[in-house]
């Protein structure tokens, strides 16, 4: 199992890490570049999570995720995100789920 980021595991050893150099970074160009990427590597990947490494703050922030892990990780984990693209070693980290247009609904 390869760590993708801020302990997200990926059970499909599904994972990109970015370094980019040159360019300070924020939210809005971090997360085009891992929609870019997320995409690239499947097309039907849809943003589940995503933490601020800069700031430490991660999206969603859920109350009743209580316990020794971030509420953004504990809901990738119950979400189906399998698909991790780390910027800069942790600065930013989206997490996508992956694998959705073949299930039913």
């Amino acid at each position: 199992m390869k760590t993708v980021g801020s302990g997200f595991h990926s059970g499909q050893d599904r994972g990109i890490d970015v370094r980019v150099q040159g360019a300070a970074l924020d939210y809005a160009a971090a997360h085009a570049l891992a929609d870019i990427l997320a995409k690239k590597a499947a097309r039907d990947a849809m943003l589940v999570a995503w933490f601020d490494g800069k700031n430490d703050v991660g999206y969603p922030a859920i109350q009743e995720c209580i316990g020794d892990k971030p509420s953004w990780l504990a809901y990738v984990e119950s979400h189906g995100g399998n698909l991790g693209v780390n910027i800069n070693g942790d600065e930013f980290v989206f997490v996508f789920a992956t694998g959705l247009e073949h299930q039913g609904g």
